[in-house]
């Protein structure tokens, strides 16, 4: 019977540290950058699309909650009516509230 205990709690050990070291996927880290650019930029900007968009190097961050990852790729953005697609290589910090994924530039 203990080792039916020490099973199950190693189990629940692993399982929760998994959980932390989690990554958004594409999708959710593109809705995460999408909106952190409308809290920043507000309505003088638009984003359109993301191109060639890539998640890499993920790892739990050192200094506060979430996981940082290489961002890869380029997102066209409406910029008044004025579109641009622009490169987007650079780390992001991604953390997780409410269910939802929240980008952070570092």
């Amino acid at each position: 019977m203990n080792s039916i205990k020490t099973i199950a709690f190693s189990l629940t050990a692993v399982l929760a540290l998994a959980a932390c070291g989690s990554k958004p996927s594409d999708e959710q880290a593109q809705k995460a950058i999408t909106a952190e650019f409308e809290r920043v930029l507000g309505s003088q900007v638009w984003v359109k699309e993301y191109r060639d968009f890539s998640l890499s190097g993920c790892k739990k961050s050192e200094t506060a909650d979430g996981v940082i990852c290489d961002v890869g790729g380029s997102v066209v953005l409406d910029m008044g009516s004025v579109v641009q697609a622009r490169p987007f290589v650079q780390p992001v910090r991604f953390s997780k509230a409410s269910g939802e994924w929240t980008a952070h530039k570092l």
